[in-house]
């Protein structure tokens, strides 16, 4: 059972975030706090996190939206949901606050950008499928095992969920593409775990993965102390993301650098492309770009015309 609060944001609602990949680009999170209670969250440790099994939801996001997109002499290009929670959250008052939000975004052109362990309702498929504005979904997905997902992440969506939220969102003609985010060393990261994922991603149309590793920020490692993986967890080190942004203890760069070149071998074996987390991988990404937001990809990658080109900062 999920307690949720209502309250009313202040201030801007389309603003950037301190993440390095979102620093340039509106962002909107619908909750402060996240009813999927992942046990490796890094958003736990936030000044505003209301705690376990509560959210607070903001509900006038969508009168704010509208308010700010009309105001505007120039509109974003796109808009980022949820750099601090998921606008899918199973809670039917964070999706109904959600649809309206990106309902009114792609009225008015915006296009719009999320990533998402939750299931994504029918309407939204829908709404994706008749808008001209773009679309970019990032479906978090580690495995095919249920009792690892119950217990890294206990409330969000079920793996089948997932792989048919995948499908619809093919389907919608929305740009999709699989996150494998956060690999757990020993447990997600092996060869065993990998490949029916890999094969089953590429069935139900994915063609390009982005991929990183679990960090742990101080004070997570009594929570995550019975996830299978993470018993060598305390010889760690601590890793500080691009730009000086934050960082957590994860493993060391070498086995990163060994893992994600084996998991790009089996996943070329799928006709899928893995892209590396830059913000999170700062000394082994290729670029720095995070890709999280949308590919920075020629306009006529996209089905329904001229829409993830370089993207435009809010004014």
């Amino acid at each position: 059972m999920v307690i949720v609060e209502r309250r009313k944001r202040k201030g801007p609602v389309l603003t950037p975030s301190s993440l390095p990949c979102l620093g340039k680009m509106p962002t909107i999170n619908i909750t402060e706090g996240c009813s999927h209670d992942c046990v490796y969250c890094y958003t736990q440790g936030y000044s505003g996190y209301p705690g376990a099994g509560r959210v607070t939801l903001l509900e006038n996001i969508p009168e704010l939206t509208e308010g700010e997109i009309g105001r505007k002499r120039r509109k974003p290009r796109r808009v980022y949901f949820s750099p601090s929670s998921d606008a899918f959250q199973p809670v039917p008052e964070v999706l109904d606050v959600t649809y309206r939000t990106m309902a009114i975004l792609l009225e008015h052109g915006v296009e719009v950008a999320f990533l998402t362990k939750g299931g994504v309702p029918e309407q939204f498929l829908q709404l994706f499928a008749d808008t001209r504005a773009g679309v970019f979904a990032q479906i978090g997905i580690t495995t095919l095992d249920e009792d690892i997902r119950r217990v890294t992440e206990p409330n969000a969506a079920s793996i089948m969920q997932r792989l048919e939220d995948i499908s619809g969102l093919v389907h919608s003609g929305a740009f999709v593409r699989a996150r494998l985010d956060p690999l757990i060393p020993g447990l997600t990261d092996t060869v065993e775990n990998l490949e029916p994922l890999l094969a089953e991603l590429q069935r139900r149309g994915i063609r390009s993965i982005a991929a990183s590793y679990l960090f742990l920020r101080p004070g997570f490692g009594q929570r995550l102390s019975h996830v299978p993986g993470l018993a060598n967890s305390t010889e760690w080190t601590w890793h500080r993301f691009a730009d000086g942004v934050g960082g957590g203890k994860m493993i060391d760069a070498d086995y990163r650098r060994e893992r994600f070149a084996r998991l790009a071998f089996l996943a070329a074996k799928h006709g899928i492309d893995v892209h590396t987390c830059a913000c999170k991988n700062p000394d082994l990404a290729e670029s720095k770009n995070c890709r999280i937001a949308g590919p920075p990809a020629e306009p006529s990658a996209h089905p329904k015309g001229p829409l993830f080109g370089c993207l435009e900062q809010a004014e």
